[in-house]
């Protein structure tokens, strides 16, 4: 059903409704929001509904100080984002675990050209899925010197775990936004993997990368721009999923986090070797 529908189409009207600033449009949205999900309100910088321009600030919401403290320690990694874990652990080879039973290729997640080398292969990953009631920025799971940003355009699949199961290769095939970083203790890369009615996505250090009218990959080099732990990257204008990408040998994820568990911004999930 996904596959024949006008994804994009779809999603980009979804952010003019989401964004629209008429009073009675934004608060119903808002209203209707918060009756369906379970949302925190009381964590936002603020709770009341009439500071939001829109439906989509209050979706973005940025909230208190106080309300997701940073795990210490310099080989402390910490969760980009509050999200469920789909699947996490070892990449064997170039497969990496989508669900039980299927993997698809890190290369092709990475958009790799067929000479490009791969850090990451044999290394680890983390795959997070952000519900709709989830907070929505996405921040640094460690200190890290963005290097360069990759832009891939794709297909727009909703991410929930009916089609994670359903779609092979969905994240490969998905619009996602690819930054890496280098750290005293080697590479990693935290990965925006767009999802149908995903309006765009923007970042601290670029503003808003999607949509683009182009439908080619982008690469974009940077000279080492510093973001320190917990430092917010960027968000997604609905609901959608982060990966987490280390080398062999780099990191060690908690042994009792599995998939289908909630972590939250800002809290240990494992450490770098």
């Amino acid at each position: 059903m996904q596959s024949i529908l006008p994804q994009h189409t779809l999603s980009r009207l979804a952010g003019r409704l989401v964004e629209c600033k008429q009073p009675a449009v934004k608060l119903s949205l808002m209203k209707l929001f918060l009756k369906c999900y379970d949302v925190n309100l009381a964590e936002a910088e603020s709770t009341d509904l009439n500071s939001y321009p829109n439906f989509q600030s209050l979706f973005t919401r940025q909230l208190r100080a106080d309300a997701r403290p940073i795990a210490r320690g310099d080989k402390i990694l910490v969760s980009p984002v509050d999200g469920c874990i789909s699947e996490l652990g070892a990449i064997k080879g170039q497969q990496i675990l989508q669900v039980k039973g299927r993997y698809y290729d890190v290369a092709d997640l990475l958009a790799l050209d067929p000479k490009q080398e791969n850090p990451f292969e044999n290394g680890h990953f983390m795959t997070i899925y952000l519900a709709p009631k989830d907070y929505h920025r996405v921040h640094m799971p460690c200190d890290g010197l963005l290097t360069k940003a990759v832009y891939v355009p794709g297909r727009l699949f909703s991410v929930n775990e009916k089609s994670v199961l359903r779609i092979p290769r969905l994240f490969a095939r998905n619009e996602r936004l690819i930054c890496y970083f280098d750290s005293p203790r080697g590479p990693f890369a935290v990965i925006f993997v767009a999802a149908l009615l995903v309006a765009g996505i923007h970042t601290q250090f670029a503003g808003r990368i999607t949509p683009q009218a182009a439908k080619e990959i982008v690469s974009t080099d940077y000279a080492s721009l510093p973001f320190a732990k917990g430092a917010e990257l960027g968000y997604f204008c609905y609901g959608s999923t982060v990966i987490l990408l280390f080398p062999k040998q780099r990191a060690q994820f908690l042994p009792q986090l599995a998939a289908g568990q909630s972590v939250r911004m800002g809290a240990c999930i494992g450490e770098l070797e």
